[in-house]
């Protein structure tokens, strides 16, 4: 993508996205909290539609995927990998392997602990979901430009200092 589209395109945003911005109360206006939720809501609900899966939840390929790269894992480090509540990511194991996406297994050694492991049927959607994500991750890129490594670098410092 040229320069100039990407600022094109960008400009195209910003006067498509003026009228929602007088709908946002004040206080919010220059929240970086806030545009970082309402960003994050964005992307994930283009992630969605680019599945054509209304039930698909936006933090299920980050799990299927770490899955992929381990044999199993145990709910707390899935956690600490995905950067999510213990809490939250429990009801999402729970619908995970309700869809027969994940296995759990006891810990034979604590009856309170499992691990988590992807089942054939969740290694096929996680594939199929990869392809979704290279390339709503292009989009990405392409809205981030030439600001991308800026923008990670902003969004890891972020994420170090509040963890």
């Amino acid at each position: 993508m040229t320069a100039k589209l990407a600022i094109e395109q960008t400009d195209d945003a910003r006067a498509s996205s003026k009228g929602a911005q007088d709908l946002i109360p004040a206080i919010f206006q220059d929240r970086l909290g806030y545009h970082l939720r309402v960003a994050q809501e964005a992307s994930f609900q283009a992630f969605a539609k680019a599945t054509g899966r209304a039930d698909l939840k936006p933090g299920w390929y980050a799990l299927l995927t770490v899955l992929t790269e381990r044999d199993s894992m145990t709910p707390s480090e899935l956690s600490r990998i995905c950067g999510r509540d213990r809490s939250t990511l429990t009801s999402s194991l729970k619908d995970l392997s309700d869809r027969g996406l994940i296995e759990r297994h006891p810990n034979p050694d604590d009856q309170r602990s499992y691990s988590v492991r992807l089942t054939e049927e969740g290694r096929g959607m996680q594939e199929r979901l990869q392809v979704i994500a290279d390339a709503h991750d292009r989009r990405l890129e392409e809205i981030a430009g030439e600001d991308k490594e800026v923008f990670l670098s902003v969004l890891a410092r972020l994420t170090a200092v509040l963890s």
